[in-house]
């Protein structure tokens, strides 16, 4: 379903340009930046080799269809980032069904209803697998990267019949309808004729128009509610493509398509086909989405912007609605025609191709054993080798729940203390609250894995920490020499948990304030800004390019590099954000020692850091500090106040690390 909401936000921010210009143009422009240097080739084998995975499944294709033509979109974006702003950065963007479950369904949002009610936000590995064009190089879904102009040479009318004629409601040689009076209305053209007509006028693929109608509207002898005609407060009008149909709940859904509908007066079928075509063409295929890949996945910036501009929320949107244009093509005997493909590729892919994820729910939790000689297996049924027996208040760490039973018991992955990963039936476990043994802040020092459990062996990657991402360490020293790493368990600032191995760490409340790694300094900061208000993180060192979240006051950030430009006003630095998104902040907005308020002008003083009160400061002070910051002693409340080096009302990790840092000058 196409999502407008984007084009009404335009509206309101333009009425909002004239009265308040000069704040607007610091804080609100609207995007504009191109984000990276993207071309578009033909096919190269010795270019395309840099990318892991490609070249031996673009061959394969080739050799079976030498008539097809391969383009290669290089992006120029970086795979993780890719990722992050899929899911991270807008919670519902991707959705999978309600009727999936486990590693379908992202942790963060569990159940949380959207768009209808019956689709759930997709997790990260669901989008990644659905993202990953390597899954799709192959006969049966390439078509998702066909290119979506009109062309005559391959698209006729006897096509789209084919097409059409799968749905029960678009057969015949002419189409009746309700008029807006109520009365009958009649036109002496196929649905087939019309779309072809349609798409002809649009320059659009009649192909993609066909296909996508009928996934709309469905195969029933009737079309869906939007195209019926008939629905109250809007008889008459009609909304075949689904144009602006969004909104939360299925009334709000129906009122947003149906006053589209009418506002544009598509008052007859034909009327509500062509207007959608153009549509599409319009705000798609002629903006850098020609394909349906990219119609689900904004990853061009022909239009300055990426991601925002997506025609579904279904994750599996373009793989599904390939399906019946190949089908159709294959039933034509049209396969061997000269068909133009357009493959995106990545920066930094994984080497392996992203799998489809399961309906095991991926875990990271403390259990307690519930049974005396509990058994525990090797594999997930009653004929796995027993490796080991537990009893009454043993507690081990399960890192994935069973969907369905085996012999009868769900069968839970678990790690022992060894680390060996083993199955135990769920009928003699509970959960239990998590076991720490510490809470240190930290950041990645490079692109890691985040893994459900210690080890490479066995575990599963939940999701990748970008470098300069901050992470709290909550358990170390319990899982050392897996796979040649000692393991720790860290927490998200979503609550995610997960073993990373420690080298990839850089511990902030055990190292200088900046910590050189990988050619990077990091530096914990936090968002300073009127309460209730927010600063927006842009993709580029300039209010004209786009906003990539926004951050609230207090919220901590990892600062990577500073003062990389000055633009509009500000000198800029670049930030990572806790949910692992790169981006820029005008660094008046960042808190690196001193609380502003930002609507007076006035400045809260920070502490003296002489926490022990000897006149000065020294090494017990940071300890007295960190071990607060640890929960090993309690400050008094005027400690606490001589030790807030950034004033922002309490002891954190910045607060250590600027005290070591001037004791170290």
């Amino acid at each position: 379903m196409f999502k407008q909401k984007s084009y009404k936000r335009k509206t309101i921010i333009i009425a909002i340009l004239l009265v308040f210009i000069s704040y607007i143009i610091l804080s609100c422009v609207m995007p504009s930046k191109v984000y990276a240097a993207q071309t578009t080739e033909n096919y190269s084998s010795s270019k395309i080799s840099k990318y892991p995975g490609y070249q031996a499944l673009i061959d394969n294709i080739k050799s079976k269809h030498p008539n097809w033509k391969i383009k290669i979109l290089y992006t120029g974006l970086d795979w993780n980032q890719v990722i992050k702003n899929e899911t991270t950065a807008s919670h519902g963007r991707n959705l999978v069904y309600y009727t999936q479950s486990g590693a379908w369904v992202c942790s963060t949002c569990g159940n949380k209803e959207y768009d209808t009610g019956k689709w759930r936000c997709a997790s990260e590995a669901a989008v990644s697998y659905y993202m990953d064009p390597r899954n799709w190089i192959n006969d049966d879904y390439i078509f998702q990267f066909e290119s979506l102009t009109f062309d005559s040479s391959t698209q006729n009318l006897a096509g789209v019949e084919k097409i059409m004629n799968a749905a029960a409601w678009a057969r015949g040689s002419t189409i009746t309808y309700t008029k807006t009076d109520g009365t009958t209305g009649k036109i002496n053209k196929s649905y087939s004729k019309v779309v072809f007509e349609a798409a002809q006028e649009a320059g659009i693929s009649p192909y993609h128009l066909a296909s996508r109608l009928v996934l709309e509207q469905g195969k029933n002898s009737t079309p869906g509610a939007t195209a019926r005609g008939t629905y109250s407060g809007y008889v008459g009008y009609y909304n075949f493509c689904n144009v602006n149909a969004w909104g939360s709940g299925t009334a709000a859904v129906m009122q947003n398509a149906m006053s589209y509908a009418k506002d544009k007066g598509w008052s007859d079928p034909e009327a509500s086909i062509k207007g959608g075509a153009k549509f599409i063409a319009k705000s798609y295929i002629n903006v850098g989405q020609s394909t349906l890949y990219l119609q689900k996945y904004d990853v061009d910036n022909s239009d300055g912007k990426l991601y925002y501009h997506q025609y579904m929320g279904n994750v599996e949107a373009a793989a599904t609605e390939c399906k019946s244009v190949k089908s159709s093509y294959q039933s034509l005997g049209m396969l061997d025609n000269s068909f133009t493909f357009v493959i995106p590729v990545y920066e930094n892919m994984p080497d392996t191709v992203c799998a489809s994820p399961d309906s095991t729910s991926i875990v990271t939790q403390n259990v307690e054993v519930t049974g005396t000689n509990v058994q525990v297996r090797n594999a997930a049924s009653l004929i796995g080798t027993v490796v080991t027996k537990l009893n009454t208040g043993d507690k081990v760490l399960r890192i994935e729940c069973a969907a369905s039973q085996v012999d009868g018991y769900y069968w839970d992955k678990i790690v022992l203390p060894n680390g060996a990963k083993a199955y135990i039936a769920r009928n003699f476990i509970k959960q239990v609250a998590d076991i720490t043994n510490c809470n240190i802040s930290a950041v990645a020092n490079t692109s890691v894995n985040l893994r459900n459990g210690p080890g490479t062996n066995g575990t599963t990657v939940i999701t990748t920490l970008i470098s300069g991402q901050a992470v709290t360490i909550i358990e170390k020293d319990v899982y050392n020499g897996l796979n040649d790493f000692n393991w720790v368990r860290v927490k998200c600032s979503n609550g995610t948990q997960g073993y990373i191995a420690s080298q990839y760490l850089t511990e902030m409340g055990e190292a200088t304030t900046t910590t050189t790694t990988n050619n990077s300094n990091y530096k914990i900061a936090t968002i300073k800004c009127d309460e209730g208000s927010s600063v927006r993180v842009r993709s580029e060192a300039t209010t004209n390019s786009s906003v990539v979240t926004s951050c609230k006051k207090g919220t901590t950030v990892t600062v990577m590099k500073e003062n990389v430009a000055t633009a509009n006003g500000y000198t800029w630095d670049k930030i990572v954000t806790s949910e692992g998104l790169e981006g820029y902040v005008a660094n008046q907005y960042l808190d690196k020692g001193t609380t502003s308020n930002t609507s007076t002008g006035s400045t809260t003083a920070a502490g003296s850091g002489d926490v022990n009160g000897n006149g000065g400061l020294d090494a017990s002070d940071y300890v007295l500090v960190k071990n607060h910051i640890m929960g090993k002693t309690t400050l008094s409340a005027s400690q606490v106040k001589v030790g807030d080096m950034n004033g922002n009302g309490g002891l954190d990790a910045s607060d250590y690390v600027l005290i070591k840092k001037k004791i170290m000058n």
